[in-house]
């Protein structure tokens, strides 16, 4: 899939010699052949640029060693499929080599010539040179596998300066430079040697053109003609009694033509420069004789109608093989004569007849035609005659004839094949040398090439809205505004005002720079004398780095016929001086046009203020943020007010700041402090010397707006759209490019790195260009040598781990030119320019699905697009990047976590009506009609009446009970199966496979969590739904054969997790894990997760994956479930072997159960032994020791799993799970075996593992949902809401002020976060202070920052419900008591390094987040949010809290000792005891007292409550509420 080629301007022909063209026809198509710049240039009959060869990369490198120069002539052959090229000295040949879908030219050979070529001719492997020195005669073998050159001889003469072989190549004609009027023959030999002396043929006049009668094959006769510059043809022929010598039989003057044409007289003043004597040109007789074989067979099929007269004619041509002679005279009228009986001896029979009369097209000057015109016929199709170019008109013509309308004589004998010229064309333009830089308008409808050597051209987009199909007869989509050549080329341009205004930077070496201002007014090609900007005086080392225009008919609408009234013009230079200058055209009122040159006015001239840590360096960098794509005003003209930032700087270390001019209302405000001073310039512009002025206003001219810390260094490239999206491009230190892409919308959640990808060696980016699509999409377009590579935003998903940046599409230019890419450009309408050489090429935003062609036509013609997919990028863009439809499953997967399952109900309802109706009607393709996004907003909308429950459950925003359905709801068992059916039916839904499963699972999920809700509460019915999607979703990878790429972004439930597992299956994200973990349906989620395993049996992996032993609260369901894993892991295998099993039956302390197993195990080389071994009694320390032994001897044989098992059977838990940690990597498996071991979540060593291992595994990762759940379970439940959106360093420095913990980039780009946020905030006493020390400000950058990241997943209306319906009503909590250390110090915290010690690729948040805002100020007592009616979970003591540390520590228990790694590691090694009931000190914090005395089950004593109620009475902030009494 690639774009399609819209149009391509090819280079201007170089008319230094008279061989500037050539045509050729091959494998059934026809080419028109010039040299341009250094290359060859192959055209269509229509004037399209077909394909261009490179000259000098075909040459030998020693060849290519000096400085290449341009191709200076061109000849072909088309028997043998050759064009021939040559430049200085060189000569290369390429041959046509057919292939079965496009033939390709190759390098046939190349020569050397001994000096300088002037022309040469080629002809049956025969090649002759004209040099400055005389003629070379080349020849070599057609038919050998090598193809070699030998020079026969060679002569000299005065350098020719047009040669020619004989048809027979018996015979040599040239015409010298120096004698104009004379022509020289000379004879060569059966052996390619010439013989005797040169015979020379005197003209009076000058020759216009030189050549030989193409005769019959196998003729031996030689006819010679010339044409002299008075249109007088003359014919040559050798005697009778002498072959070698040539004299004249036939003279036509152009008074034979002149009294056939029309006596209708010239108007006066019509083409006075035309040559009074007319144009005459010989026709090919080759090509002749193919074009009458073709007319005649079209008249007796019928196809042509002719008369009788003009059929005897043809006839009379085919058989007395007559030439055909034409002539045009200075009116434009052409005709045709005929020369008979050349064949026929004696040559005096020769005689000459009238044929017709025709017109040629308006559109062509009759003073275009010249005598070297040629004829060019391909196969079954029409004549056309080729009109080369000349130094008055340096372009190719294309004409269109039939031999049968001018013997007729029917006026339009001649057709263009072109297009009818636009209006908006002024001249037609073609580069004559390779492009420098493109530069465009601000709405991209004026494109301005700076070529080589000061060469100017400009262009003009057409807003036409044709259609692809139309593209071969419609108009350009690119016409030509103006060419010139401007003394020095400008090293900085901008363009405004549909590209009639141009603004020039230039610096002449011995000079300074200075910035001009040109106008190309309406019909000229050049523009008007420059008007130099005032008040521009940089310094002599400073040069201008970046310069932006925009005008008011740029900037917005820009109807027809509008001119420019206003223009603001801005330069940077590479210092940091910034200038602004307004620009007011004098328009006459009556009829709209411009009297005079415009008037500018210097608004501002002043120096950026850098940040204060750039003030004293250079920028690296100052750029424009680009004005394409913008869809609103730049600026407003009424006020003169900006709208967009406008200049992006760069400093050495990677700061990107973005500034703002005020460029008409910035000096208001100081007009009373500037009365009395001197302003040097009367538009009271800000003046500076060096420095600001010292009295400069207060309200500065430029106001920087935002700063971005990329942290980049060696920056080579950047560009800024208009999205404020910026590329940087960086040199890495071997060579490499790394392309970043940033935001600027950074926050504490944010850092703005969007992208960063490392590209291969040798790919040099060589250009950079940003567009925006019509729905604000960015696209950036990447420029390589021979390609364009187009990326886009990718929509984020939580079902797999999508990049925010992905190529879209690559544009591979060697498909069309070998010539290497110089710049690239979007322009208005999602066109793309990319100047190649000194060609341009022009691709629409269209998409094409087939192999590229490098004609627009064959481009237009090839391609079909199916009506379903995207027509175009701009809507491939949307497919990828834009708003999902409101059946997508991603979007109602959402939907159902947000607590909007009636929503989804009516949807999916919607869904199967719409099939059905389409179905019935006989469409091929859905028609759904979008709902309103205020559905969005109600989350408690139903499809038909609901009943209230008795029931209570936590909704999205609010806490009110949720409706439960009648039993009658319409959504049904039917209506999931129903939809099934017709998503694979003949209906066309734009879902992928993948994509329709997965809405299959969302259906499901969605009727079996409406059978369920009344035995569900919400955290639950999340968990079933992310199940069955993760269920699905493996199935389907299982189906194709293909992975499932991680859920976005969240710390996903693999704790050991090997590289083949990582790599084979599909991952549950945490944050299912946590939403078990809140569910009092602990019991059905449990089954649901068994039913989701492979045949309904659980093994460790599943549970481990489904984080079964994380969320289970029961410590029975705990002991009972890992006896079942066990169970069914022994079960697995055919061999049953016990040690596979062993470590979870030790730690259940069911020792005679493995006894039992290995009984079962008569296969098993260790059966005997480990009989023998378990009939003993472990209770006794010989027993315990002997079990330790065996387990260190098994650690030294890396038998890990089973070496903890004989720890476990020794009474050693802590070595057993350190095991677990250690060598198996597996934290789970050990946390499972202390929940079991120690009975419940309080034990020591589940502490220990939770604060030693799993809580700085989630700091350093920044995996939020396993600190949440880590901090809830122990008991820290404040940390874990402070925790779901605080930053990250700031509650590792609350959970361990005096011990630093690497903390990595959190993952904030979850909005589930925010779900868990507002169900944890009031759940608790602890809950509650966790919030309240989450500042407002805080919360609301979060809920903004996850809005985007709605956005991104193309949920844009739950992004507008999010935004529109979060309540920040939260329970007050009493402050804390100042600390000593300052609140408003920021915490230092160190940058996380990578284990690896690689470079980060995005930098880090932890360094640059702040402490918290404090926000308001809260009350000194607890008050709940109004309407809740749940009672709040007391556990903790809030008179402590207001005077003391969150933190509550817990008298230490005197009989328990702490864990120490170090000394656990040297117990291991000496084989002493350890403490189990051991606690670590420092490192686990102890639970409250109250904390810990509350029953694990929910109901509370009324002697309790009551302490409790006293306890909120003595704060004064108990919530009054009647529904507490009953």
């Amino acid at each position: 899939m690639a774009l399609r080629l819209r149009q391509a301007i090819a280079g201007r022909p170089n008319v230094k010699t008279k061989q500037s063209v050539g045509v050729l026809a091959v494998d059934g198509r026809g080419f028109i052949v010039y040299p341009s710049s250094s290359n060859v240039i192959l055209l269509t009959p229509e004037l399209q640029l077909s394909e261009t060869l490179q000259f000098w990369s075909a040459l030998p490198h020693r060849a290519t060693s000096s400085t290449p120069g341009n191709v200076q002539g061109v000849s072909c052959s088309s028997s043998e499929s050759l064009i021939i090229a040559w430049s200085d000295v060189h000569v290369v040949l390429w041959q046509y080599l057919p292939s079965r879908s496009r033939g390709n030219w190759n390098v046939h050979s190349t020569v050397v010539a001994s000096s300088p070529i002037t022309c040469l001719d080629f002809l049956a492997g025969t090649l002759v040179l004209g040099t400055q020195q005389g003629i070379e005669y080349w020849r070599m073998d057609p038919k050998a596998e090598v193809v070699v050159w030998d020079r026969l001889w060679e002569r000299s003469y005065p350098p020719p300066t047009s040669i020619h072989i004989s048809p027979a190549t018996g015979h040599l004609a040239w015409i010298g430079e120096e004698q104009q009027k004379s022509a020289y023959i000379i004879i060569v030999d059966r052996k390619g040697q010439a013989t005797g002396r040169a015979q020379e043929i005197r003209n009076p006049r000058e020759i216009a053109w030189i050549g030989w009668r193409q005769a019959k094959p196998g003729s031996g006769d030689a006819h010679l003609y010339t044409i002299t510059t008075n249109s007088v043809l003359r014919l040559y022929s050798p005697v009778l009694d002498d072959p070698a010598w040539f004299q004249l039989h036939l003279t036509l003057d152009h008074s034979a033509f002149a009294s056939q044409a029309s006596a209708t007289p010239k108007s006066k003043g019509e083409h006075p420069e035309s040559n009074p004597f007319g144009v005459m040109w010989v026709w090919n007789t080759d090509v002749l004789r193919s074009a009458l074989g073709v007319e005649l067979e079209g008249i007796k099929m019928g196809r042509i109608d002719i008369s009788a007269e003009g059929r005897q004619k043809l006839d009379s041509l085919e058989a007395e093989e007559s030439d055909i002679v034409a002539w045009v005279g200075p009116d434009g009228i052409v005709v045709l004569r005929s020369i008979m009986n050349i064949e026929r001896k004696p040559p005096t029979l020769l005689k000459s007849l009238y044929l017709g009369r025709t017109s040629c097209p308006s559109s062509v000057p009759p003073d275009l035609w010249t005598s070297r015109a040629q004829l060019l016929l391909i196969p079954e199709t029409t004549l056309s005659v080729v009109l080369p170019p000349t130094d008055r008109h340096p372009y190719i013509g294309s004409l269109q004839t039939s031999l049968t309308n001018i013997i007729c004589s029917e006026p339009q004998g001649f057709s263009t094949a072109l297009p009818d010229t636009s209006a908006e064309e002024t001249t037609l333009v073609q580069l004559e040398h390779a492009v420098e830089r493109l530069v465009r308008t601000p709405n991209g409808r004026g494109l301005l090439a700076i070529g080589e050597g000061g060469e100017i051209a400009m262009w003009y987009k057409q807003q036409l809205g044709v259609r692809p199909n139309d593209w071969d007869h419609g108009p350009k989509a690119l016409v030509g505004k103006g060419h010139w050549r401007d003394k020095s080329t400008p090293s900085q341009a901008a363009v405004f005002a549909k590209g009639r205004a141009i603004v020039f930077y230039t610096k002449p070496e011995d000079g300074s720079g200075s910035i001009t201002l040109q106008h190309l007014d309406a019909g000229a090609t050049t523009p008007q004398e420059p008007l130099t900007l005032p008040h521009f005086t940089p310094t002599e080392d400073d040069e201008v780095e970046m310069l932006l225009a925009v005008s008011d008919i740029d900037d917005g609408f820009s109807g027809k016929g509008r001119r420019t009234q206003r223009a603001i013009v801005m330069a940077a230079t590479r210092g940091g001086e910034a200038w602004v200058w307004r620009v007011v055209s004098r328009i006459t009122p009556s009829n709209s046009e411009i009297d005079g040159r415009p008037d500018v006015f210097l608004l501002s001239h002043y120096r950026l203020p850098l940040d204060s840590g750039h003030q004293n360096e250079t920028p690296r960098m100052i750029l424009p943020v680009d004005p394409m794509g913008w869809h609103q005003s730049t600026i407003d003209w009424t006020t003169d007010t900006p709208l967009q930032d406008m200049i992006l700087t760069v400093s050495n270390d990677g700061d990107l700041e973005f500034w703002t001019p005020k460029i008409g209302q910035h000096l208001a405000s100081a007009t009373e402090e500037l009365k009395g001073l001197d302003l040097k310039h009367g538009d009271m512009a800000c003046e500076m010397n060096g420095h600001a002025h010292q009295h400069r206003p207060v309200d500065e001219p430029w106001t920087r707006t935002g700063v971005v810390r990329t942290e980049r260094r060696n920056l080579i490239n950047a560009r800024c759209s208009s999205r404020k999206k910026t590329v940087l491009i960086c040199e890495l230190p071997d060579g490499r490019h790394e392309m970043t892409i940033w935001d600027s919308n950074v926050s504490e959640f944010s850092t703005g790195l969007e992208l960063t990808h490392i590209f291969a060696p040798g790919e040099t980016i060589l250009d950079l260009d940003w567009t925006t699509t019509s729905d604000l999409q960015s696209v950036l377009a990447i420029g390589f040598a021979h390609r364009v590579l187009l990326i886009c935003e990718q929509r984020m998903s939580y079902v797999e781990t999508t990049p925010r940046w992905a190529p879209l599409l690559t544009i591979d230019m060697q498909r069309y030119t070998s010539v290497p890419i110089s710049d690239s450009i979007w322009l208005a309408g999602g066109s793309l320019a990319v100047g190649a050489g000194n060609q341009i090429y022009l691709f629409s935003r269209f998409l094409g699905r087939d192999t590229p062609t490098p004609s627009p036509s064959a481009s237009a013609r090839s391609v079909r697009v199916d009506e379903e997919e995207p027509e175009d990028i701009f809507q491939l863009i949307a497919h990828q990047n834009g708003p999902l439809v409101d059946y997508h499953p991603i979007l109602l997967a959402q939907c159902l976590l947000w607590d909007k399952g009636a929503l989804v109900k009516s949807i999916l309802l919607q869904l199967v009506k719409a099939l059905r109706n389409c179905e019935e009607a006989g469409k091929k393709r859905l028609v759904f009609n979008r709902l309103d996004p205020s559905e969005f907003y109600s989350t408690r909308k139903t499809i038909k009446a609901a009943k209230s429950s008795d029931r209570k459950y936590d909704g999205l925003f609010d806490t009110v009970q949720p409706e439960i359905e009648d039993d009658d709801d319409e959504f049904t068992a039917r209506v999931v199966a129903d939809l099934i059916e017709r998503l694979h039916g003949n209906v066309r839904i734009p879902l992928s496979q993948a994509e329709k499963s997965f809405l299959v699972s969302v259906a499901q999920a969605t009727h079996e969590a409406e059978q369920q809700r009344r035995a569900l509460d919400f955290s639950g019915l999340r968990y079933l739904i992310s199940l069955r999607m993760y269920v699905n979703w493996d199935r389907i990878r299982g189906a194709n054969d293909t992975l499932a790429p991680d859920t976005g972004g969240d710390y996903e439930a693999r704790p050991n997790g090997t590289g083949a597992e990582k790599r084979g299956r599909s991952h549950f994200s945490f944050r299912n894990i946590v939403w078990a973990t809140h569910s009092e349906s602990q019991e059905l989620l449990l089954a649901a997760s068994t039913e989701s395993c492979r045949n309904g049996k659980m093994l460790w992996d599943e549970a481990k994956r489904l984080g079964i032993f994380l969320w289970l609260k029961s410590a029975e369901s705990v002991k009972a479930q890992i006896e079942i894993i066990a169970r069914n892991r022994f079960m697995v295998d055919e061999d049953r072997d016990p040690t596979s099993c062993s470590l979870i039956f030790f730690a259940l302390g069911k020792k005679k159960v493995v006894h039992g197993l290995w009984r079962q195990a008569p296969g098993h080389k260790e059966q005997q032994l480990m009989l023998k071994f378990l009939a003993n009694d472990f209770e006794l320390d010989r027993w315990k020791t002997a079990a330790m032994k065996n387990a260190y001897a098994l650690l030294s044989k890396q038998r890990y799993e089973y070496a903890a098992a004989f720890f476990m059977l020794a009474g050693r838990p802590k070595d057993a799970i350190t095991v677990c940690l250690r060598q198996l990597d597996d934290w789970q498996l050990g946390l499972a075996l202390a929940r079991v071991v120690e009975g419940g979540t309080e034990g020591p060593i589940v502490k220990w593992i939770l604060n030693d291992t799993v809580l700085p595994m989630a700091f350093k990762g920044g995996h939020r949902w396993l600190a949440t759940w880590a901090f809830w379970t122990l008991g820290r439940r404040d940390l874990a809401v402070r925790v779901l959106i605080s930053p990250i360093n700031d509650v590792a420095e609350a959970f361990l002020p005096d011990t630093p913990l690497e903390v990595g980039n959190p993952e904030n780009d979850d909005p589930s976060l925010l779900l868990m946020f507002q169900h944890l905030k009031s759940k608790s006493l602890q809950t509650a202070k966790g919030t309240s020390e989450v500042s407002t400000k805080l919360e609301f950058d979060f809920v903004l920052h996850n809005a985007r990241v709605f956005f991104r997943m193309g949920c844009h209306n739950l992004a507008l419900d999010l935004i529109r319906s979060w309540s920040f009503e939260r329970p007050f909590f009493p402050p804390q008591k100042l600390k000593s250390r300052k609140v408003a110090t920021p915490i230092s915290t160190p940058t996380p390094v990578p284990l690896d010690g690689a470079v980060p690729t995005r930098p880090s948040l932890a360094g640059s987040l702040s402490q918290s805002y404090t926000g308001h100020r809260r009350r000194q007592s607890f008050m709940l949010t109004s309407g809740r009616r749940e009672s709040l979970i007391m556990d903790m003591d809030v008179l402590a809290e207001s005077g003391a540390s969150s933190r509550v520590p817990t008298p230490p228990n005197e009989e328990e000792q702490p864990i120490n790694g170090d000394k656990h590691e040297e117990a291991l090694r000496e084989t002493e005891e350890v403490n189990e009931d051991g606690t670590d000190k420092g490192s686990a914090p102890v639970e409250d007292k109250q904390e810990k005395a509350r029953p694990a089950t929910p109901p509370k004593k009324i002697g309790n409550l009551m302490k409790e109620l006293k306890q909120d009475v003595q704060q004064g902030a108990m919530e009054f509420n009647m529904d507490n009494f009953f």
